[in-house]
């Protein structure tokens, strides 16, 4: 059964996370803020993603925090927020990170890996719809992106709709906690 086979993987790559003194959740997290926008690095982002409660994030950064690897950030707009950005020292425990021999075994696919990503895709936005999940997608896929709409402003060239910000090249590659997906 497939569900035999996702299970075993899923406990493999479970047990594989407890590596350079850091837990499963503790990678997980350093993952996202690696791959969110700013408008995502924030606690209950995380925790939303996560699909854990605040407090458990909020353990989870503070962990990281005394081990270096994020830092807490004040947001100019709003002096209650805070946004969470990894330190060099982050970045550099993630390029240890212990599922990257994952995307070595992938590559043995070969010509089936592409199909196996895109049955993968949609077996989790399936699993998401039903447990009433919500996707965190790559800004560039949002209703809300406005592309090259901020060309030769500050920080674009594009535009967040949502929050009337500009948004970099780099920035659009980024998953939202906003997101909405574009595509019918």
């Amino acid at each position: 059964k497939i569900t035999n086979l996702i299970n075993r993987l899923g406990r493999t790559i479970h047990c594989l996370q407890f590596a350079q003194g850091l837990n499963p959740a503790q990678w997980e997290s350093l993952r996202y803020l690696s791959r969110a926008n700013r408008y995502s690095r924030t606690p209950s982002a995380l925790a939303e993603y996560l699909q854990t409660t605040k407090g458990t994030a909020s353990q989870t950064l503070k962990s990281l925090e005394s081990k270096g690897y994020v830092r807490r950030v004040a947001v100019p707009q709003d002096r209650r927020a805070v946004r969470i950005d990894l330190t060099d020292s982050g970045h550099s425990v993630l390029r240890r990170d212990p599922l990257q021999c994952l995307e070595a075994s992938a590559g043995a696919l070969g010509d089936d890996l592409e199909a196996a990503r895109r049955a993968l895709g949609r077996m989790a936005a399936a699993i998401e719809r039903y447990n009433e999940g919500k996707a965190f997608g790559l800004c560039q896929d949002c209703t809300h992106f406005c592309k090259n709409s901020a060309a030769g402003a500050e920080g674009g060239p594009h535009e967040c709709g949502l929050h009337k910000e500009p948004l970099s090249a780099a920035d659009s590659t980024k998953i939202c906690v906003s997101h909405r997906c574009a595509r019918v």
